[in-house]
């Protein structure tokens, strides 16, 4: 039977291996605390929904704010370093095929055109191999569609 140090108190374990006079005088370790996460994701959800409405006022002026919100794929400069961003994103977080499913998710739900998502899909292949697969969070997609706003604000700056 092989001992499990987990399953003892820290003070009793110290005071077997003698490195403190007493169990008494060691003083009690508290667990640790688990970070906070939401703290953070919601920071990152609030800073980032506030740029999509900043950006959405200056869309309305433009489009009115229909959708699909991104019916072309822009060619100027700023919007295809944001698609190399945005679609580098995709496939570093879910791989290939989860991004492919995730354009053709955001064409579902009005996001971008379907000319557009088939137009990025291709784009795909030219991004690396993944260095985590992993299925999309909410926070992922709210990412996207932060991705897709600046993508239409830099094609209205024209």
């Amino acid at each position: 039977m092989s001992l499990n140090p987990r399953r003892y108190d820290v003070r009793e374990l110290r005071w077997l291996a003698g490195t403190r006079a007493g169990a008494d005088e060691a003083p009690r370790e508290r667990p640790l605390r688990r970070p906070n996460r939401n703290r953070a994701e919601q920071a990152a959800r609030s800073a980032a929904f506030r740029e999509v409405l900043q950006r959405q006022r200056g869309l309305r002026r433009v489009a009115d704010g229909e959708r699909p919100y991104l019916r072309s794929v822009p060619s100027v400069p700023e919007a295809e370093r944001e698609i190399a961003d945005w679609l580098g994103y995709l496939v570093d977080v879910g791989g290939h095929l989860r991004s492919r499913d995730a354009l053709s998710y955001y064409a579902e739900l009005g996001w971008i055109a379907s000319a557009v998502a088939d137009a990025l899909e291709r784009r795909l292949a030219g991004f690396d191999a993944p260095r985590r697969d992993r299925p999309f969070s909410p926070a992922d997609h709210r990412i996207s569609l932060v991705s897709v706003v600046r993508i239409v604000s830099c094609a209205s700056e024209q």
